[in-house]
């Protein structure tokens, strides 16, 4: 897995520019809409991997039937807490845990879902295999990952810019990819800088002022697969 993928958005002078950037990020719901049509959830037992402060987490407990929430990072769990019991959604369950040791029996969950969490590339085995023990035959496991070949990936590191070898290693263990084409809209160029340089740092700031811009293109790789049946254990 790689480690340069997590961003440390829990400090408290970076809350302001995480809540801006999930504000600008896919403003038309394009990702959610791809994943829904892929793995509904509505009715539905559902493994949400990395719930973050729950962003996603929340809406998703207002269409499944139950919602096992798995966080590692001890920071956001408060905040993922707090923002469920606010919520009044009650039927959804922390796990503090990471993908790689779920505690959860087997086949317990219709569909998982992995939004920029954990999943990145080769490495990821430990996590999948458990995620798919979890998972009952049939149900499906949705993976959503940075695809790169975008307007944003010119400013990646090298390290970032991993994404953009992964899709192989995903067909490799069964998955389809569906690329979505989408955007991050800002409300205006002063939060566009303030995000884009906090993340990319000078040349990312040059190139919002240059271009005038509080618009800019994203692709997002959207990997599905469906469990298979397991083969009958016999004596």
């Amino acid at each position: 897995m790689s480690e340069h993928q997590v961003i440390p958005f829990w400090g408290p002078d970076q809350k302001e520019l995480f809540s801006l950037m999930a504000q600008a990020l896919d403003p038309e719901h394009a990702i959610t809409a791809a994943m829904y049509a892929l793995a509904p959830i509505k009715g539905r037992v559902l493994l949400d991997v990395g719930a973050g402060t729950g962003d996603r987490t929340i809406p998703y407990a207002e269409l499944a039937a139950h919602v096992f929430a798995l966080e590692p990072a001890p920071a956001a769990l408060p905040l993922l807490r707090d923002r469920i019991q606010s919520s009044g959604a009650s039927n959804v369950t922390v796990l503090p845990v990471g993908a790689e040791a779920i505690p959860l029996e087997d086949n317990c969950a219709d569909v998982a879902y992995a939004t920029w969490s954990y999943f990145f590339g080769p490495g990821s085995e430990p996590g999948l295999f458990e995620a798919e023990r979890v998972v009952r035959p049939g149900g499906d496991l949705v993976i959503v990952q940075n695809h790169g070949h975008d307007e944003l990936s010119r400013f990646w590191a090298p390290t970032e810019s991993e994404c953009q070898t992964w899709p192989p290693w995903f067909a490799e263990r069964g998955f389809d990819c569906e690329i979505v084409d989408t955007v991050w809209r800002f409300r205006s160029q002063d939060e566009a800088l303030a995000v884009l340089e906090f993340l990319w740092g000078e040349q990312a700031r040059r190139y919002v002022l240059e271009h005038e811009r509080v618009q800019f293109g994203y692709k997002v790789a959207v990997y599905h697969r469906r469990i298979p049946d397991r083969p009958a254990n016999r004596d």
